[in-house]
């Protein structure tokens, strides 16, 4: 089979409406100009509709006329790359889905391996930013944890000593290993601000904090948050206020 039958055997067997780019294509590796120009005559016949520069999709036809890429689909499309997890959720919509504020953002933030942008697609805009580490399906829940920790004040609607209680109930959840793995995430890829609350939260716990990150700290720094001490006596051995 020559490459334009293959290519078109490729997308046939995409079901419509769904984004792909030229990844998809086996022959893309070794013919990239041919697997792009089988791609655009498809295209030019109104059978592929191209929604950017190397991202497209077949029109799924609905009672009422062809029916738009789904809002759901165009953000898959941004977290994963190659069934790859590229990029996860954080900002509003993630304090949102935590639980941590009922405020419903009109947009979505995205850390992401991809260069930052943001992207506006009429029903949905998004602002994808450089995530802090590196991004595995393992590792998500645990940076939108560290996530949340940096900037605990950016919760709308809801102090800061709610949302630490909340968190103080995912990190009580997580497994030895994943505690571990948290604290290692914090110690590489966020400031001691972070790792400090993440250490008060353990502590809380009665989670033993590594030594490597109890070394980590400047003992004369201190962190100003807004807690109160009566409610939070495990804040002070960590420079919390």
């Amino acid at each position: 089979m020559n490459i334009s039958g293959a290519v078109n055997r490729t997308i046939d067997n995409i079901p419509p409406g769904k984004l792909f780019g030229y990844e998809v294509f086996a022959e893309y590796l070794n013919s990239p100009n041919a697997v792009i120009r089988a791609v655009g005559r498809r295209v030019e016949k109104g059978r592929l509709i191209r929604v950017e520069k190397g991202i497209f999709y077949t029109p799924k036809q609905g009672i009422l006329g062809e029916v738009p890429v789904s809002d759901e689909e165009r953000l898959r499309n941004l977290l994963f790359k190659n069934g790859r997890r590229v990029g996860y959720i954080t900002g509003a919509a993630l304090y949102n889905r935590l639980g941590l504020s009922t405020q419903i953002p009109r947009s979505f933030t995205i850390a992401s391996e991809r260069a930052p942008q943001t992207k506006d697609f009429g029903t949905l805009q998004v602002k994808l930013i450089r995530a802090r580490a590196p991004i595995t399906e393992a590792t998500v829940p645990l940076l939108e944890i560290l996530d949340v920790l940096r900037s605990p004040k950016q919760v709308q609607g809801t102090d800061v000593g709610e949302v630490l209680r909340i968190l103080a109930r995912y990190l009580d959840e997580l497994a030895p290993v994943q505690t571990k793995k948290l604290q290692r995430l914090a110690l590489a890829y966020y400031n001691a601000g972070t790792r400090a609350l993440l250490a008060m939260l353990l502590t809380r716990n009665g989670v033993e904090v590594q030594q490597f990150v109890r070394g980590s700290f400047n003992p004369t720094t201190r962190f100003e948050v807004g807690l109160d001490p009566a409610e939070w006596p495990e804040a002070r051995a960590w420079g919390i206020r």
